[in-house]
């Protein structure tokens, strides 16, 4: 079961690209509530070159967010 942040979160990562960084583009997204959902196997943290780790949703957050009626 997904806590409320966990679940928003989610939808978050699945509404579009973001980062743990400062850029004024990104989002704040807690750690913790990304931590618990990588923990889940509903987001991974793929890094570009050169870049700190952005988070990317998987196929069972996908399913989750379908699930919730928040298709992505």
């Amino acid at each position: 079961m997904l806590s409320p942040h966990e679940l928003a979160t989610l939808m978050l990562i699945g509404n579009g690209p973001h980062t743990r960084s400062d850029t004024a583009d990104a989002r704040e997204i807690d750690p913790v509530d990304l931590d618990a959902l990588v923990a889940r196997e509903l987001v991974t943290l793929q890094a570009e070159q050169g870049r700190r780790p952005c988070p990317q949703i998987t196929a069972h957050g996908r399913s989750m967010l379908k699930a919730v009626g928040r298709e992505c």
